[in-house]
C-alpha cells in the first residue's frame, strides 16, 4: 500500500507525460495518463480522509 504522498507523486509524474492543450488533441495514452492520475489523487485523498476519522 502506498501513502498519499507518493500516490499524488505518481499522479504528478503521469501528469507531466502529457503536453500543454495547446500542442493538440490528447492521444489515447495522454488521456489515459490523465485518467490514471484523477484515480491516484482520489485514492490519496481517501486514505487522508480515512487517517483523519480514525484521529478522532
Amino acid at each position: 500500500m502506498s501513502t498519499p504522498t507518493e500516490l499524488r507523486a505518481r499522479a504528478d509524474e503521469l501528469e507531466s507525460r502529457v503536453p500543454p492543450v495547446t500542442a493538440g488533441p490528447r492521444t489515447d495514452d495522454e488521456r489515459m495518463w490523465l485518467e490514471k492520475a484523477a484515480a491516484l489523487r482520489n485514492e490519496a485523498d481517501q486514505l487522508d480522509a480515512a487517517d483523519r476519522a480514525t484521529e478522532k
